[in-house]
């Protein structure tokens, strides 16, 4: 065959390739968005060296020195004062700042050509390198609000679009390596009514209140044969079992904003809310109040999670309180979360320690019903104790505890998402 028959070779699809592209340039917008929020997030180790990008942009003699290879957002307040009278420091930190910028958008522009893909680098490397440079971007493009300065470091106010991509990512981590599950979960009540959930209670069929979808047929066939009669099967054999009644859910998820609650906790309890919020939003079934609470408590709005910082005394009383007033205009099935990491240090009932104001209001909770769920970040001999003594006073509770707030998240949908898809 001649070089002249060969067919030519069909044309690159440039609308595909720019799908593609497209697709994994917001795949990155989503990792990006969500390691700036979460700093203890780590990504795999990509191929490609970051640090690499910023030697080739700094003096040669300077290259090897260790003062560059300190991300930028490790520079603190207090450091920076330290050294503001050292020329010889500001040279270096100035030129460094430069390398970087300049490092910075030669990957931006490998990135959007695709000669860099998602998985040739690290979303860790690239925010510990180009915090400041990330977050300009970001908020050129709408996903952060401002930026605020805490104790030597800067805080982002992301926006609600911001909120809404982070939360898919959450929402994905979460349900990463879950079973899917047909299970209706929360929903079901310590009810009997009409549904299609079986239960455990076996009764006569009555055509007026069953169908046949309820019918048991091992029970059926063996009370026929227990019968010992020459007919097969009779009407009066007909078993089913008493289907579960099933209602809407109210959550309210009680967020310990604290002191003590900084770093992981505040971040894992985030995260658990923002899940279960997505989780919920996608049957458009259920409704969730997320309240945060300290020496104060607030229901907090519907893009307000992301930005929820922890400071001040805890008033687990308050807390509770504030559910119970929530659910007490909410009807079906009630749960409430509550998310501490130690004993309370705050009373708003004056004529009450914190201990016993958080259990006397635990107690006074558990008069409307709801389902109690005490969850610990902390495994302190006392807590314990008082966790446990919160519990025994709202009558329906459970306490459970987790060593690592960031697994909450995968918690939350596996028990309390009713279908995962």
């Amino acid at each position: 065959m001649s070089t002249q028959d060969t067919p030519p070779e069909k044309p690159e699809c440039k609308i595909c390739k720019e799908r593609e592209r497209k697709e994994w340039t917001s795949e990155i917008i989503e990792d990006l968005l969500y390691a700036m929020f979460n700093p203890f997030y780590v990504d795999k180790k990509g191929k490609i060296s970051v640090s690499e990008f910023i030697k080739k942009y700094m003096d040669k003699e300077r290259r090897t020195m260790r003062n560059y290879q300190v991300p930028p957002y490790r520079f603190n307040n207090e450091f920076m004062e330290f050294f503001k009278y050292d020329p010889y420091f500001l040279e270096r930190f100035e030129e460094y700042r430069r390398a970087r910028r300049l490092a910075w958008k030669e990957i931006k522009d490998k990135i959007k050509k695709g000669e860099i893909k998602r998985d040739d680098i690290s979303i860790s490397s690239l925010v510990n390198y180009f915090y400041d440079e990330i977050a300009k971007d970001l908020k050129n493009e709408g996903f952060i609000d401002d930026e605020r300065q805490r104790i030597g470091k800067k805080v982002l106010l992301f926006s609600s679009k911001a909120e809404r991509i982070i939360g898919e990512k959450i929402l994905k981590l979460a349900l990463m390596n879950l079973r899917k599950t047909g299970n209706i979960g929360i929903h079901e009540t310590r009810k009997h009514g009409l549904s299609t959930i079986g239960g455990e209670i076996l009764s006569e069929y009555d055509p007026f209140i069953h169908t046949f979808d309820m019918i048991d047929l091992q029970e059926t066939l063996l009370k026929s044969a227990l019968r010992r009669s020459e007919s097969l099967l009779e009407d009066k054999d007909l078993t089913v079992r008493v289907p579960k009644h099933c209602e809407r859910c109210t959550y309210v998820m009680l967020i310990d904003s604290s002191d003590s609650m900084r770093g992981k906790k505040i971040i894992g309890a985030i995260e658990a809310a923002i899940a279960l919020k997505k989780a919920i939003r996608r049957k458009d079934f259920d409704k969730l109040h997320v309240v945060a609470f300290n020496h104060k408590a607030r229901k907090i709005n519907e893009n307000e999670i992301l930005n929820l910082e922890a400071r001040g005394r805890t008033d687990i009383g308050l807390a509770l309180k504030f559910a119970r007033d929530i659910l007490k205009k909410e009807r079906g099935n009630r749960i409430v979360f509550l998310i501490t990491d130690g004993e309370p240090t705050s009373s708003f009932n004056v004529n009450l320690t914190p201990w016993k104001n958080a259990i006397a209001e635990a107690e006074k909770l558990g008069k409307i019903d709801p389902h109690l769920i005490i969850i610990m970040l902390g495994k302190e001999y006392r807590f314990i104790e008082l966790c446990n003594r919160m519990a025994k006073a709202s009558r329906w509770a459970h306490v459970l505890y987790f060593s690592d707030p960031l697994n909450l998240k995968s918690f939350f949908v596996r028990e309390f998402y009713p279908r995962i898809a």
